[in-house]
């Protein structure tokens, strides 16, 4: 594992990101970053309340309308994520915190499209109230948005190691 960690940590993508001081490497990967997040999890979790009962005279119909631009945000952060690694990925890929935002990156997605499909797809979406099973996956899905971001933001702080064979400074 140290040899692929140090294959990628001396590659020249990733000492570009890591090292430029230009706008366009690390400080602008981390801004897409960090706006994709906002428009996956707040679009999400704006579409989740309104479900559990918040903004109740809004319509849910037109809500649907916001998926697009949520997978958009979703590809914007699949590429900076990815990026994200390649920079740093002894940090990264050496963090058993960095395994539990992945999985609750599937998990939130797995409820983001259940919630497309059995709730925002329904005919009778505004002539009948949410169900109760809609209402728990709306909940589920705040709920992990909450643990994703969490984890996402401790991982700057729970790294053994920064770089190969260089410990973590915290």
């Amino acid at each position: 594992m140290d040899s692929f960690l140090a294959w990628i940590e001396n590659g020249s993508l990733s000492e570009f990101i890591r090292g430029s001081e230009s706008i366009f490497a690390f400080p602008a990967i981390i801004t897409l970053h960090t706006i994709g997040m906002g428009f996956l999890a707040g679009g999400s979790a704006a579409i989740d309340l309104r479900i559990i009962g918040f903004a109740s005279s809004m319509p849910l119909k037109p809500l649907a309308r916001f998926f697009p631009l949520l997978w958009l945000a979703l590809a914007v952060n699949v590429i900076t994520g990815i990026l994200l690694v390649i920079a740093y990925p002894t940090k990264a890929l050496t963090n058993p915190l960095f395994y539990v935002k992945l999985c609750l990156v599937a998990l939130a997605l797995w409820l983001v499209q259940r919630i497309g499909a059995s709730v925002l797809r329904r005919p009778d979406i505004d002539q009948k109230p949410v169900a109760a099973t809609g209402k728990l996956l709306a909940l589920a899905s705040l709920t992990t948005w909450v643990a994703l971001i969490t984890a996402g933001r401790l991982l700057a702080y729970t790294n053994r190691w920064e770089l190969l064979g260089i410990t973590a400074i915290h």
